[in-house]
């Protein structure tokens, strides 16, 4: 049986392996896998996993375990951490990011798109603000990072050793996130680095789901053309 759910078209999947591959673990969705499968007239089969013999690597698994010295480590997923402590700060972003990617707000993508700028994922201790989430996604496990707590967010941004800036830009983040409102002309008035306010005018396009329809061009400061 192989229950790594090989694509077959638009009727979906198809194929189940459940002992075939060693290093796969036995998700509880499984059985769930092929009872869909047969009930949407995709397989004509209906296989119940728990009346199936023993394979040849179970029976090989089975003669290892009567010696517990010998018995092989289980093929067991480790549980993820709760938080991203001990993350890089690049390690941070992109956990973030995948987490929009698989679907969010468009105030939380917004909020990510300002907060992925800004330094404050490499400060120490900032990993303790983002709560580590795993999803099984296609058969592949896909981690991803979720801020909880903007106000913690901001008030950890008040004392990190960050530019004034990033602080800004983390006050209007946390603010489209959910968090505690922020003033939005005195977050962006102190916001003269380009790129920057670049950031800014992404995160409020993103914010009102149009951020895939604006493309801003950069054009010479004014004062190149004196």
């Amino acid at each position: 049986m192989d229950l790594a759910l090989e694509r077959a078209g638009e009727y979906g999947s198809r194929g189940f392996t459940l002992c075939s591959t060693p290093g796969r673990p036995v998700w509880g969705h499984d059985q769930c896998a092929i009872d869909l499968a047969y009930e949407m007239y995709r397989s004509d089969t209906h296989v119940n996993i728990t009346a199936l013999p023993s394979c040849v690597e179970c029976l090989r698994v089975a003669e290892l375990l009567k010696d517990p010295d010998s018995a092989p480590p289980l093929h067991r997923r480790p549980p993820p951490p709760d938080f991203a402590s001990g993350f890089t700060g690049d390690e941070i972003r992109i956990a973030l990011r995948t987490d929009i990617a698989t679907g969010a707000s468009p105030g939380q993508g917004a909020a990510v798109h300002l907060l992925t700028f800004t330094a404050l994922p490499d400060q120490p201790g900032f990993g303790d603000l983002v709560r580590i989430l795993d999803l099984l996604w296609d058969d592949e496990v896909v981690r991803m990072g979720r801020v909880t707590d903007w106000a913690a967010v901001v008030g950890f941004a008040a004392t990190a050793a960050v530019p004034d800036r990033d602080r800004q830009m983390a006050a209007v983040a946390a603010s489209l996130g959910g968090g505690p409102p922020a003033d939005l002309g005195a977050a962006t008035s102190s916001v003269d680095d380009p790129t920057a306010a670049r950031r800014m005018v992404e995160a409020i396009a993103i914010a009102t789901g149009h951020g895939d329809r604006w493309r801003l061009t950069e054009v010479p400061a004014p004062s190149a053309y004196a």
